[in-house]
């Protein structure tokens, strides 16, 4: 790249003069064409003044075609276009003009190699021409070469001159002002007419810009966005992006395309919730909570003071409750998801760790000794052993007391009271929020908890009695990519980890209540990967408030879904070797020790420990044809169940 840059900047060394084009050439859109200009211009007056203009577009581009058959004029500018856009008061013009002003600065991204040639000409002692058909204004103009460091010497602008360069006449207006030949100048752009045609017709030397190819985006499929604004946008940022670098890692590919537009999406969703409900703060919950925080904040720094890292999870949870009269059945709410237990894993979930002595006090007040059994969960759920569980509640009544002093001096620090709060997790079922929910009640602590989630299914909603929202559950995304995005949210749970191990239990350390995490074993081999891949997120958070960061309404969350479907071999290997540090024993994302059976295709006998599917069959080199069938069969599953219960509830209505 370095000889070719050199090779064309040698066609510039005899000319004093080097004439640049600005739009496609220096910089570039991120949108595909001015009328998504228009579009967005329509999309934020109805974000800020809450008028909707669903015309606006054609109408800007009708005012700008009169304009030029009223005034008689080859060219025209702003002034001329916005007096001849009818049915708005001077007001109304003002402000879409100057968010149209504003979109096409924020909007812009520079082109690198055209940016390093300009670099040379400056190094080199050549004089800068600006030479653009643009009927924006030269304050915008520089606005926008000084966004992407551009300065110069001349600025030539067809709105200004009245004449274009698609007549040839600009390039006149610069020879005669310039007071130079034409063997000086040579034009740089990216138009075959008028930038490389139109210069020669006056004698003026003309050079086709340089341009990375146009990488293709694996997971943005077109088809699939209702919005084509949002999509327009998204795949034009994101196209630029991937172009401008001669290659893209799956750390990177996968920061900066997938997740970062679905956490941007997720948290336009919340911040619009938060608003609706004037909500007083947000309460990210470790530890997928980490990343969406910072998303978060970076998005909307005006309300940083309000965003709060809490970590509550059932290990944090378990023992504060059973300070509540009904101690064995929250016992059973905070348990683990197992379908049996050990006598020694019941007394590690209570924090015992004098197993001896524990057992001898159980058999004297019992006369029970049989610890060497399992139990089913049904057993337990049963209140089969509930004589046991009231026992070891009391034998642990100090450490209760003690965590539930801390537990709430915890909440206070982190300011929980004082108004209505959001709980921002990836629960599905919202048991942690009804267990907090009923823990402060039993205090005396009024509390107004708004659960905000991913997705929720119908028990979530019973359970939480409509205090609770989900992202994709509101959506018009199908029923099935609801069912598949959530079946695979381990992934994606890991993606947003924070570097630490799980919650354990509180401490007081010095005047300051600090939570005790568990020392990751195998997660921690991750959290390289994993910063990486969160640093190019965020990344992504960055670059798209830059360029006026409109609501992704979905779009976001179909680069995710289809990376989960159809993932790129090298992307699978990267995450479905994650691990996950689990109580049944520790395991890999998709664990590929698994041989390949045929019928797995088919969605039958699947090993319990591949948790992502068709990464798993991406790294044992099933072609695409097979993962299609796969999906075919458990969509085909999916519909059949829902047909089964449709069918149930109509023959117990009659």
């Amino acid at each position: 790249m370095k000889n070719y840059l050199s090779n064309y900047c040698e066609q510039l060394v005899p000319f004093t003069y080097v004439s640049f084009d600005i739009f496609d050439t220096l910089m570039y859109r991120t949108v595909s064409d001015f009328t998504m200009i228009h579009q967005m211009v329509a999309k934020l007056y109805k974000e800020q003044y809450g008028i909707s203009l669903p015309f606006y577009s054609k109408q800007r581009v009708d005012a700008e075609i009169e304009a030029r058959n009223v005034l008689g004029r080859n060219e025209v500018n702003m002034d001329m276009i916005f007096e001849c856009l009818s049915g708005y008061s001077e007001e109304e013009k003002n402000r879409l003009r100057l968010l149209e002003e504003k979109c096409e600065v924020d909007n812009c991204v520079s082109n690198p190699l055209m940016i390093a040639v300009w670099k040379w000409c400056r190094d080199n002692g050549k004089k800068i021409v600006i030479t653009t058909d643009m009927y924006l204004s030269r304050k915008v103009l520089n606005a926008i070469l000084s966004k992407i460091g551009v300065d110069y010497d001349y600025l030539y602008i067809s709105g200004e001159e009245g004449v274009t360069k698609r007549t040839s006449e600009l390039f006149a207006v610069v020879l005669k002002k310039m007071n130079i030949k034409p063997t000086q100048i040579i034009h740089i752009g990216d138009d075959l007419n008028n930038d490389i045609n139109m210069p020669k017709m006056k004698g003026i030397a003309s050079l086709l810009r340089l341009s990375d190819e146009t990488r293709i985006l694996p997971y943005i499929k077109v088809k699939q966005c209702d919005s084509s604004l949002e999509k327009d946008h998204l795949f034009s940022l994101l196209s630029r992006y991937c172009s401008n670098r001669e290659s893209l890692g799956s750390e990177q590919r996968i920061g900066y395309t997938v997740l970062g537009p679905l956490i941007v999406d997720f948290c336009q969703w919340l911040h619009t919730v938060r608003k609706e409900y004037n909500l007083h703060k947000l309460f990210f919950v470790a530890r997928e909570g980490f990343l969406i925080k910072k998303v978060y904040e970076r998005m909307y720094p005006q309300e940083a003071d309000d965003l709060m890292y809490i970590r509550l999870n059932k290990n944090l949870l378990r023992l504060p409750l059973l300070s509540m009269h009904n101690a064995c059945e929250y016992f059973m709410k905070a348990k683990i998801g197992r379908l049996t237990y050990d006598w020694k894993l019941i007394f590690d979930l209570l924090y015992i760790s004098d197993y001896e002595s524990v057992k001898h006090f159980i058999t004297l007040r019992t006369g029970f000794d049989r610890f060497h059994e399992t139990m089913t969960l049904k057993e337990l759920e049963s209140g089969k052993y509930n004589e046991i569980l009231t026992l070891l509640i009391e034998f642990q009544r100090d450490m209760i007391e003690e965590q539930c002093l801390l537990f709430d001096e915890y909440l206070m620090s982190l300011g929980f009271w004082g108004g209505s709060v959001g709980l921002v997790n990836n629960s599905i079922n919202g048991n942690g929020q009804s267990m907090l929910t009923d823990y402060l009640l039993s205090k005396g602590k009024e509390c107004d908890i708004l659960g905000l989630q991913f997705i929720k299914t119908s028990k979530c909603e019973q359970l939480l009695k409509g205090k609770c929202r989900a992202w994709l559950t509101e959506s018009s995304v199908s029923e099935f990519s609801k069912t598949r995005f959530y079946s695979n949210c381990l992934l994606l749970e890991h993606l947003m980890f924070e570097p630490n191990g799980t919650s354990i239990r509180f401490y007081r350390h010095g005047n300051k209540v600090e939570v005790l995490c568990e020392s990751p074993r195998t997660e921690q081999k991750d959290f390289e990967k994993i910063a990486n891949i969160q640093k190019y997120a965020l990344e992504f958070v960055a670059d798209y408030t830059t360029h006026i960061g409109i609501s992704l309404n979905m779009v976001g969350f179909y680069g995710y879904f289809n990376m989960l479907c159809n993932p790129l071999y090298e992307d699978a290997a990267l995450l479905g070797h994650l691990n996950d540090d689990d109580i049944d024993g520790d395991k890999e994302i998709s664990d590929i020790r698994f041989p390949f059976r045929f019928k797995y295709l088919f969605s039958k006998d699947i090993p319990f420990d591949i948790t992502w599917h068709e990464g798993y069959f991406t790294l044992k080199n099933v072609s695409r044809w097979g993962i299609n069938l796969y999906l075919y069969s458990v969509r085909l599953q999916f519909y059949k169940q829902i047909v089964k219960s449709y069918i149930k509830r109509f023959i117990l209505r009659h």
